[in-house]
């Protein structure tokens, strides 16, 4: 028996078992002693329904007033990720928070591991075990894949990238095994619904399948080949998927998928269709090409009409819109493109991960060298295989999110350029004569092939290793902190696992926490990270009136505020870009050569924003502090990483003084952290007398409390009035009026 053969299996094992090492280690921080901690955002709100999924099986959450309160907000996230995760918890006997928490975490690291199988077998079919391990070994690294699939990375891309290899892998055994053809078309088509059922740009995958048809029948034509094949493999995947989906044809979350599949379907049947035409009349094969060309444009030009052709028109152009046309700059980091500056050009380049797009772009050279040289079934898989590696490159150019994608096809294209490296140097050993008797045969070429192994594979596996050796969770720290206080010290919201109807409040913060303060405080939230309420929430930052910002909280029904030093220093550009603001009116940069300072504007301390958080609403008569993070970041003086504020009626002073008096009251606080500061206020003149609301009481309901009654003041340059006044907590909470004379 075939020694080698027998070493395949264990191979395989063995990248297996880096794969899942690698995974658990990259994971390992999210196991806390206060339970499991995911590493991201979207995370959450998988987990959310994961929960509820588990505990409703197979039904899940199709709407959640906990969203966008408080109007709240349908799900359009395809299920199967999540009805997989809930799956495996019932499977277990889990249904408690904890027990679906730990258990649903494992489903990442299954998927990952699923993923290297198929990557290896989809070399293996068109190539060799040795090209195949090595691709699975960089599959295995892959860092971008890898933050997807590592221990708690709880979000359907994962599962996503594994349904477009599954699919990639069935129609590759379809073509290369004729045999059985219809039987992996008939796999390909159910791993293309299943793609469908967990996420809705599942049409940007199967596209590459339309094209790969278009290129391979205009090959087959030009060899003078028939293209049934091809085109009967494709229809019966693309029809058993068209089926799978046509129960739930009619839903926001699979309507765009199944008009995109009926739309490849016509497309597919009209090719073929014109392929027999080209046959029967002998014409040039240039013909079918420039055929599809001006169909295509005809296509454009009607979409322009008759509706949109049914929407699909409309639906085409935007999905390209959303990829290419960088509408998301500055608003959503995953969603921006690669590159689109210079100093994003500077980025990629000179990093690891440009080293490997260079790579991959040799090894697209290489690639077509072996489809040169290769005939029959192999060429064509072949063909697709590199279609699909390069697409998945374009499609990184739209969006950086599709790394998690592309770096897969990296680590392929450069496994393909190593053997053919290698091979090309046998052959010129050979070729010059060499190798003689007198020196090892596996001396020079064997440190050769280990150093070209090492160059090639070291910025992979470089990155990998740096990934792994990840940050705590991004919620661990001071935001996990105060949202456990936050729920511990806010009143109880009805209806957190059964979000049907409205709760009684909502929280107010940037869309990037909303899932966090859901699920973690187990409030209602006005933005969150569908980008649901973000157009309020961003018109509430930056909102430089307190009547403004009142109205704001009070359609949204928003009893508690979040503000934190990111907001202010890292995330404040997405803030203006979402509202068409300037960024430049509110902070500026100056360059000191090895950093930039960012130095705030008056804009911005007028901001909502700025009162909230760098004078802890001074000047303001409904907002307070009532707690604030350990973590204090910056200078002059230094602020809290997080502080929570409560939106109140505030109590009325209402002060009997002279006309041509300045009124005002301040109040000595101190902080939950023990840190001084001084709230204060300025009337204003209301017939014969003065009023202030004030939000804080001098009782001591929180940790930040008034340390002194208020000191109420009147004067002129003349002479100054004073006197302290204790206000309680219910004049605050319900808005009294309290009389005083001076």
């Amino acid at each position: 028996m075939d020694q080698g053969k027998r070493s395949e299996p264990a191979e395989l094992f063995a990248v297996l078992i880096l794969g899942l090492l690698l995974r658990l280690f990259a994971g390992r921080n999210s196991l806390t002693e206060n339970g499991v901690l995911l590493p991201g955002y979207d995370e959450y709100y998988h987990m959310r329904r994961i929960l509820f999924t588990a505990n409703h099986f197979p039904h899940t959450l199709w709407f959640d007033s906990y969203l966008n309160y408080p109007h709240g907000f349908d799900i359009t996230w395809p299920p199967l990720f999540d009805q997989i995760s809930a799956a495996l918890c019932v499977a277990l006997g889990q249904h408690s928070k904890a027990g679906v928490e730990n258990a649903a975490c494992f489903v990442p690291i299954i998927v990952g591991i699923i993923a290297i199988v198929v990557v290896y077998y989809i070399v293996r079919e068109l190539f060799d075990h040795k090209i195949a391990l090595l691709a699975a070994f960089m599959a295995a690294l892959a860092p971008y894949y890898l933050l997807y699939t590592m221990f708690a990375a709880l979000d359907h891309h994962c599962l996503e990238v594994l349904l477009s290899l599954i699919t990639l892998l069935f129609i590759v055994m379809a073509i290369s095994r004729r045999e059985k053809r219809y039987l992996f078309a008939s796999a390909a088509g159910v791993a293309m619904a299943a793609l469908a059922y967990t996420w809705q740009g599942a049409d940007i995958y199967l596209a590459i399948f339309l094209l790969y048809a278009a290129i391979q029948m205009t090959l087959d034509i030009k060899d003078g080949k028939s293209c049934k094949e091809i085109a009967t493999i494709l229809l019966t995947a693309f029809a058993i998927a068209f089926i799978l989906v046509l129960p739930f044809a009619g839903t926001s979350w699979l309507s765009a998928s199944f008009q995109g599949i009926g739309a490849m379907i016509i497309a597919l049947s009209i090719m073929f269709a014109l392929t027999l035409i080209q046959a029967k009349t002998k014409i040039s094969w240039k013909a079918f090409p420039l055929s599809i060309l001006i169909i295509f444009a005809l296509f454009a030009l009607l979409t322009q009409f008759a509706g949109g052709l049914f929407g699909v028109g409309t639906m085409i152009q935007s999905g390209l819109q959303y990829i290419w046309g960088g509408e998301m700059i500055g608003k959503i980091g995953e969603a921006e493109p690669l590159i689109y500056d210079s100093e994003t050009f500077s980025q990629v380049i000179f990093s690891k991960l440009g080293l490997n797009i260079l790579f991959s772009l040799v090894g697209m050279a290489a690639f077509l060298n072996y489809i040169r040289r290769s005939s029959g079934a192999k060429r064509q898989g072949r063909v697709l295989l590199l279609l699909w590696t390069t697409a998945t490159l374009i499609l990184t150019l739209g969006q950086a999110r599709f790394l998690y994608v592309s770096t897969i096809s990296m680590g392929l294209l450069i496994s393909i350029l190593f053997f053919f490296l290698l091979d090309y140097a046998g052959q010129r050993h050979k070729e010059e004569g060499q190798a003689t008797q007198e020196r090892s045969p596996t001396g020079s070429p064997t440190l050769l092939a280990a150093i070209l192994l090492l160059l090639l594979v070291l910025p992979t596996a470089w990155d990998a290793i740096s990934f792994a050796q990840s940050t705590p969770p991004a919620v661990a720290g001071d935001w996990e902190e105060s949202l456990a206080w936050l729920k511990e010290n806010s009143e109880t919201t009805s209806n957190f696992a059964s979000p049907q109807e409205n709760a009684e409040y909502s929280v107010m913060s940037w869309w990037d926490y909303g899932n966090w303060i859901l699920y973690l405080a187990e409030r209602p939230v006005v933005a969150n990270n569908f980008q649901a309420g973000v157009m309020d929430s961003a018109e509430f930052y930056l909102s430089e009136s307190e009547e403004e910002a009142t109205a704001l909280l009070d359609a949204r029904g928003s009893r508690y505020i979040f503000a934190d030093y990111k907001l202010i220093y890292q995330k404040f550009a997405s803030l203006t870009t979402w509202i068409n603001e300037d960024l430049g009116s509110y902070m500026r940069a100056e360059d000191y050569g090895s950093q930039y300072a960012v130095i705030p504007q008056k804009r911005l301390f007028n901001t909502t924003l700025g009162r909230l958080y760098f004078f802890d609403g001074a000047d303001t008569g409904h907002f307070r502090l009532i707690h604030e993070s350990k973590t204090f970041l910056g200078e002059s003086p230094a602020k809290s990483e997080v502080k929570i504020f409560e939106y109140v009626p505030g109590a009325l002073i209402r002060i009997r003084a002279g006309p041509d008096q300045k009124v005002g009251a301040l109040l000595n606080m101190t902080s939950n952290q023990g840190r001084p500061f001084i709230y204060v206020n300025e009337a204003k003149a209301n017939g014969d007398s003065f009023e202030i609301r004030v939000p804080y009481s001098t009782e001591s309901r929180y940790g930040c409390h008034a340390v002194d009654p208020y000191l109420v003041f009147s004067g002129n340059k003349d002479a100054v009035k004073m006197k302290n006044l204790n206000v309680s907590e219910e004049d605050v909470i319900n808005g009294r009026t309290i009389e005083l004379t001076i």
